[in-house]
């Protein structure tokens, strides 16, 4: 039943155990390939996308107290018994399948995530000769606690797999050789016999900075694939033998490189990264806070919601560093009185992934409006709308694009016509220079 289901895209998953059905699907995908039946590969990629999309929370985990919930329920599930970590171990498995039979980004973009922020995050930063020390459940509502053993359990033993299979996906090669796909900036050495390359990299990751492809053996025609993360929205810049290349670098693609390869060549990416939040599917303003592709969580020992608002402090730049400040440890920020850590560094302090967002009036820095920042059918704020045009190269460009956004807002009725004047004329005043 759940195969056809799944095969004709109809979504049954809700009520249904995650991790006992997650590893049928990688099953079905090796039936394909054994058969050449399409519904195994259809019902593999549909279900796929059941569960990355509509049922992920932001650390990449899925599911509560072991089963799905209903699609796009996340912020109405959020508690202490989120994430089972070996549902996520087989979420990695079925994306990496999935990649072998359709070269889709997106599924590697998923794996970054995943791994990074779940995976990662899920053994204890401590040593252990009597227990593998790794998560169960991983908690995602607020004042959650990481708990770590799990001897003798199916998270304790594929938690001892996960820690050993950082490597899996670096790397891929298509079917002919021609093509080398790098996948994850993980510091790695590829040795690749069939093409007699050596390739080595190295990163820093999952630290921002430059990672660098080395050729160490080797040399023919080769197209390397570099994956452009989605989350690069600051840029993507490859040189090749300190020689900027222009191919166009489209956040959630890849780059291709194609050239005759040679010993010694070297090639620098360098992606930087920027704070950005992203909101839970059932309600917008419930918000995670990213640092590229790091989760970052707040230490609180508070069990409700800590409310948090950022567009009053933002500058033309529209920028979260407006608000969310270096704390002075890589990767760590203030604000609003918290420090955001990464969520890899892996203790058992309580921790907020989630935030609720609060923008109750619209205002411009210290200029206000006395006008509610009222929201719109897909539940985003007129503050939300306006400040994904930025940045505004100017004070002017600025008032336009308020002014354009109210006009709006008045037309679909969320504005009176004083409140859209009232609306224009404090962006008029406001000075967000600085």
């Amino acid at each position: 039943m759940l195969l056809d289901a799944c095969a004709e895209k109809r979504d049954i998953l809700e009520g249904r155990h995650a991790n006992q059905h997650i590893p049928q699907f990688t099953g079905y995908l090796r039936l394909f390939d054994a058969t050449g039946e399409e519904e195994y590969a259809d019902a593999a990629r549909n279900f796929w996308g059941m569960v990355a999309g509509p049922r992920t929370y932001s650390l990449g985990g899925t599911g509560q107290g072991e089963m799905f919930r209903a699609r796009g329920a996340i912020a109405a599930t959020l508690g202490d018994n989120n994430a089972e970590t070996c549902a996520t171990y087989n979420m990695l498995k079925l994306s990496r399948q999935l990649f072998f039979h359709r070269q889709d980004p997106v599924y590697m973009d998923y794996y970054e995530r995943r791994l990074t922020n779940h995976i990662l995050a899920s053994r204890r930063d401590a040593p252990s000769t009597d227990s593998p020390e790794v998560t169960y459940f991983v908690g995602m509502g607020p004042g959650a606690q990481r708990e770590y053993d799990n001897t003798g359990t199916c998270c304790g033993g594929t938690g001892m797999e996960n820690h050993t299979k950082y490597q899996d996906s670096v790397y891929f090669c298509s079917a002919d050789g021609n093509t080398l796909y790098v996948n994850l900036y993980l510091a790695s050495t590829l040795r690749w016999p069939e093409r007699g390359f050596v390739v080595e990299q190295t990163s820093t990751y999952p630290a921002g900075g430059v990672r660098t492809l080395t050729i160490r053996e080797g040399s023919g025609s080769l197209d390397v694939r570099l994956r452009v993360p989605s989350w690069a929205t600051g840029g993507f810049t490859v040189t090749v033998n300190g020689v900027r290349q222009r191919a166009e670098a489209v956040p959630g693609s890849y780059l291709t490189l194609s050239r005759n390869w040679r010993r010694g060549d070297r090639i620098r990416i360098s992606t930087p990264y920027r704070l950005r939040i992203e909101r839970a599917l059932d309600d917008p303003t419930v918000q995670s806070v990213f640092y590229g592709p790091v989760l970052l969580v707040a230490g609180s020992q508070e069990r409700q919601f800590r409310v948090l608002s950022f567009y009053k402090d933002f500058t033309l730049r529209g920028d979260l560093a407006d608000s969310i400040r270096p704390e002075g440890r890589p990767m760590h920020f203030t604000t609003h009185g918290l420090t955001l850590a990464p969520f890899h560094v892996a203790d058992d302090t309580r921790y907020h992934a989630y935030f609720k967002r609060s923008e109750p009036v619209v205002v411009f820095g210290t200029t206000g409006s006395g006008v509610p920042n009222r929201v719109r059918g897909d539940g985003l704020t007129f503050l939300d709308v306006l400040w994904e045009q930025a940045p505004f190269a100017t004070s002017g460009r600025f008032a336009r694009a308020v002014r354009a956004l109210a006009d709006g807002w008045l037309s679909e009725g969320l504005f009176t016509r004083t409140e859209r004047d009232r609306v224009v004329a404090a962006a008029g005043r406001a000075d967000l220079r600085h």
